[in-house]
């Protein structure tokens, strides 16, 4: 009866099974069309399903050969561009699967992004009609998993160090603003004292008494407020003690939120939301996202307002030494850039964090169009005490860096920076792009218990 009751037991669907598998799989029929890829497929291919379906799957893994066959260029099956038709004619005529490793993707589906992967092609035969099985293993992907937990590891090091010097730093500030309050009193007393005992002081040596007083009280002032500062700075460091206030929130309400600010902080920049709009809630505590958002959005206003001012400046010295014909194109130019803060929020499928899997996970991109990072500080970017602005602390992104992991995310950037101005003003601003991309899980462990 117990063996009866298992034989009954229904299969999982083949379809259910393939869709929650790491990698991407591919169903492409006789004709090389694609019928059906998973959800890791669209991911590591950053192309929908629906855009995929019905394409060749040359456009993908050998798209020259698929111009060349479209155009009825070349008949030949035996010539080298038509290699990869030829191993799938193979694959089918053997029954013989093939692997291709290091194969390099680059099309227009997916906006031009190359990817490097190891692919495998199976031929079966299902009902009577061929087909081939490809699955993909993206490279790119395996490498950026590791560098991001490399990455991780040094942020927790370098945090650990600088709020283990930052608590060794902390009490001796304390003394020492301590003592330069105890030392401004007993000069209070010592020049009520002496006005007392010095009564019959010339007006000129009470002056310099007074001159002397007032000197060093302003030391005992420079000391207490250079400690206020240095104390503030150590707070920065330490970061937060207080646990996250997990809520149930919309992403795109601490967004707007912060962009109110900057829309009246930066009246000039133009901000360019793409939101979707069908998110589900995000388990998050809003205050720290709202910190999160306002340190990266302010950081890139403030980069564009500073590109902007060198522009001008480049401009102007253009304008002092060409001639006026030339010196208005350049204005022109130059009057023509715009500084735009652009953010967008999107789901992303089987995502790795860390360790972690997820299903889904939260995309949030703001992109800008100030100087850039350079490349010497973009691997470093979200260390403490890192900053490419010379008024900058390098505490900003190492804040942030800090609450999204609380958050059990990461943040990730990257920056098209433009090398010197000896091509036209419009070449050079128009190539700039720095983006920030976090991505964040929509429930969070600890708040599930």
């Amino acid at each position: 009866m117990t063996a009866d009751l298992s034989i009954a037991k229904p299969n999982p669907d083949s379809t259910f099974i393939l869709q929650h598998l790491f990698t991407a799989i591919l169903c492409v029929d006789e004709a090389l069309t694609v019928t059906w890829l998973n959800a890791q497929a669209e991911q590591l291919l950053a192309v929908s399903s629906g855009r995929l379906r019905g394409q060749s799957i040359l456009t993908l893994l050998a798209p020259d050969e698929f111009m060349l066959k479209d155009s009825f260029i070349i008949n030949n099956r035996e010539d080298k561009t038509c290699a990869l038709t030829e191993r799938f004619s193979q694959a089918k005529h053997y029954q013989q699967p093939f692997i291709d490793h290091d194969h390099l993707i680059h099309t227009q589906l997916n906006g031009g992004l190359t990817l490097s992967v190891d692919y495998s092609v199976t031929p079966v035969i299902d009902e009577q009609q061929s087909y081939f099985i490809i699955e993909m293993w993206g490279k790119d992907r395996q490498s950026r998993i590791s560098e991001e937990q490399r990455q991780q590891q040094q942020y927790s090091v370098a945090r650990h160090m600088l709020r283990s010097v930052a608590h060794e730093i902390k009490n001796p500030l304390a003394g020492i603003r301590g003592a330069a309050q105890l030392l401004q009193r007993q000069f209070i007393k010592f020049n009520e004292f002496s006005a007392i005992v010095n009564e019959n002081l010339n007006v000129a040596d009470e002056n310099n008494l007074k001159k002397n007083a007032a000197k060093l009280r302003s030391y005992t002032d420079i000391i207490i407020s250079e400690t206020d500062r240095l104390t503030q700075l150590i707070g920065q460091l330490l970061g937060s003690h207080q646990l996250p206030n997990w809520q149930m929130l919309n992403i795109h309400e601490p967004l707007e939120h912060v962009l109110a600010l900057i829309i009246h902080q930066y009246p000039d920049v133009v901000l360019q939301r793409d939101y979707d709009l069908s998110l589900p809630e995000l388990c998050a505590d809003k205050d720290q996202l709202i910190q999160v958002f306002l340190n990266l959005m302010n950081n890139a206003c403030e980069s564009m307002t500073e590109f902007e001012q060198t522009l001008q400046q480049k401009a102007s010295t253009i304008s002092s030494q060409l001639s006026s014909d030339i010196a208005q194109k350049h204005s022109d130019i130059n009057d023509n850039y715009q500084p735009k803060l652009h953010i967008q929020t999107r789901v992303v499928f089987q995502h790795t964090i860390g360790s972690l899997q997820h299903k889904q996970v939260l995309q949030i991109t703001i992109t800008d169009n100030g100087s850039g990072i350079d490349d010497a500080l973009i691997g470093q970017i979200f260390f403490p005490m890192v900053t490419n602005r010379a008024a900058g602390t390098g505490l900003g992104l190492s804040i942030v860096q800090d609450i999204i992991s609380r958050h059990h995310g990461m943040i990730d950037v990257i920056s098209k920076q433009a090398q010197g101005f000896s091509g036209s003003f419009k070449s050079h601003y128009q190539h700039n792009q720095t983006r920030f991309t976090l991505y964040l899980p929509f429930s969070q462990p600890s708040a599930d218990r």
